[in-house]
């Protein structure tokens, strides 16, 4: 213990605060820097279709500080999207009454891509499948 009090003592005296400031502003700017940069990451959006939620798989390109809003903002994850927007490519009714629609990639990926205007829709993982009773 008496070891670190005299390790710490020296390093006060060796280092002065006017360098730790300099190294803290260096790397905050170096940081805002960096988020100027175009990056592309993997991003979890939760659509709502017609009152039914689904975890879609995004894969997005934008600039840092955009992509931290959509990560860390849980407002900018969550997207309603009628199913008049959307367009299917298989339609199935079974004998109790319940229709099976699968989304295309395509028109879940266009859907997003016109609410997330400021970053990139590159790709969407596999499109859920909505269920709807025959009326």
């Amino acid at each position: 213990m008496d070891r670190i009090r005299k390790f710490f003592s020296w390093l006060r005296g060796a280092i002065s605060p006017a360098y730790v400031a300099m190294l803290v502003a260096a790397f905050v700017l170096w940081y805002i820097t960096k988020l100027g940069d175009t990056y592309t990451t993997d991003h979890e959006v939760t659509v709502v279709v017609d009152g039914d939620a689904f975890e879609v798989d995004c894969t997005i390109r934008g600039k840092g500080t955009d992509l931290i809003n959509y990560t860390f903002s849980s407002s900018r994850s969550r997207f309603a999207v009628p199913s008049s927007e959307l367009t299917f490519d298989k339609e199935v009714t079974d004998d109790e009454g319940l229709t099976y629609k699968h989304i295309t990639t395509l028109s879940m990926q266009q859907a997003l891509a016109a609410r997330m205007s400021d970053i990139e829709v590159i790709a969407v993982g596999p499109a859920p499948t909505l269920v709807s009773r025959e009326e």
